[in-house]
């Protein structure tokens, strides 16, 4: 159980709004595109959140880019707006 709350900590959660009739927080995990820097969670289906970022196969809403995502760490609030950098792929920015 250590490690799951290890893993969910160091992640970053999304805070926008499930939509479709559940009024509650997403609370998905965030992705960052390395195409052109858009951050968002994952869904399975279309417009599932206010913030949605990427469909299931990982396509960028912004760009169009496949397979191009990210993971976003929780407490790097300066590179989720910015594309991928060496140093920030590693959390050392």
């Amino acid at each position: 159980m250590a490690n799951y709350d290890k893993l969910k900590n160091d992640m970053a959660i999304c805070d926008g709004e499930r939509l479709g009739g559940y009024a509650t927080p997403c609370r998905g995990q965030l992705y960052r595109c390395t195409a052109c820097g858009a951050v968002g969670c994952r869904q399975n289906k279309e417009n599932a959140c206010s913030k949605q970022g990427f469909d299931v196969a990982f396509k960028c809403y912004a760009c169009g880019a496949v397979g191009k995502e990210e993971l976003v760490a929780s407490g790097h609030e300066a590179s989720k707006s910015a594309a991928s950098t060496a140093e920030r792929v590693a959390n050392t920015d």
